[in-house]
């Protein structure tokens, strides 16, 4: 059928068309069917980001742990570690995090307003470390999920990926579950969970509903990725990108970087709330293929001091107030 920008659909027809031309539907029926998909290398970027991006994760991983990269297995041996917050350590994360193809898929698990909740580097040595089955739903004092996910994810593999190679397994189907998996269930698919074998260059993507872990690396090597998880932007974010984005990387990068950074939520207020912050958010949908920078006109936006009453800003809201009709549901009048 002929896809319109219908009203009642928001933002989901220009998404879908997006999705059909990147060749994705099959992705997007693997993630509502199973919970999870396997983007292949060739759908994720060009060949030479691959190696470029395992020397920055290399390069940061040795910066930390105050090695030389060379000695970085041992470091590693029979354990693994989240290198938080790596976004700002190299620009090609920045790019990463805007790969058509992924957030195109993300967009569609949490909303084309989603934003960034945080950008890690996973770096695993041979033994038998292993990450428990669990899902990414991150409201634990509700008993049940929600219909749609709060957050969702890429995984960007950096070494090839199977179960001896130490790679990501998931329960297929338990998306639709949507709940979290007991002690007894997590230890059950811990070893009969589906292990996924991907090559390097490769992108995993989820929903935070899809139960998953890992089984224990028993090759030789490391085993090295990036992921980015996003959330609907009424969530708060694991990582300070809002407070740590600079100008220079919102001028570099397309209009969409902004709004993964969530600078334009006007939220928390203080006494005067920050209106102009919300006037200046892009609306509708941005596409994934637009990667014009968006400019010396893209800023931070400036920090309010919570506690003042601003007159000037506060007598222009009370106009506003005043002159708007508000609006309550039939059962409030």
């Amino acid at each position: 059928m002929v896809i319109e920008d219908w009203p009642s659909a928001k933002t989901t027809a220009p998404l879908y068309r997006e999705l059909k031309q990147l060749d994705l539907l099959e992705n997007l029926a693997e993630l509502e069917a199973f919970g999870f998909t396997v983007l292949p290398p060739e759908k994720v970027g060009p060949a030479e980001q691959l190696g470029q991006v395992r020397d920055a994760v290399m390069r940061i991983a040795a910066e930390r742990k105050g090695c030389a990269i060379n000695e970085l297995e041992d470091v590693y041996d029979d354990g693994q570690e989240l290198l938080r917050f790596v976004l700002w350590d190299d620009p090609l994360f920045e790019k990463l995090v805007l790969t058509p193809s992924a957030l195109g898929l993300i967009q569609w698990l949490v909303g084309t307003d989603c934003i960034l909740g945080l950008c890690n580097a996973w770096v695993k040595g041979k033994g038998d470390s292993r990450t428990a089955i669990h899902a990414d739903w991150a409201q634990f004092e509700m008993p049940t999920m929600a219909v749609e996910p709060f957050g969702a994810n890429f995984n960007y593999l950096l070494t090839d990926y199977s179960a001896t190679d130490g790679g990501l397994s998931f329960v297929p189907g338990s998306h639709h579950w949507r709940r979290l998996p007991s002690v007894e269930e997590a230890e059950y698919w811990a070893d009969h969970a589906h292990p996924v074998c991907a090559p390097a260059g490769s992108m995993i993507i989820w929903g935070d509903h899809t139960w998953h872990g890992s089984y224990p690396k028993q090759s030789d090597g490391l085993r090295l990725m990036v992921l980015g998880m996003y959330n609907r932007p009424h969530m708060q974010t694991q990582e300070a990108f809002r407070e740590t984005v600079t100008d220079a990387a919102l001028a570099r990068n397309p209009v969409r970087f902004a709004r993964l950074m969530n600078v334009f939520n006007p939220f928390p207020w203080g006494k005067t709330p920050d209106y102009e912050k919300r006037a200046t958010a892009p609306q509708g949908f941005l596409s994934l293929f637009d990667d014009k920078p968006a400019g010396a006109e893209m800023t931070v936006p400036k920090i309010l001091d919570p506690s003042h009453y601003d007159q000037r800003i506060g007598a222009v809201i009370q106009e506003t107030m005043s002159k708007s009709e508000v609006r309550f549901p039939d059962h409030y009048k």
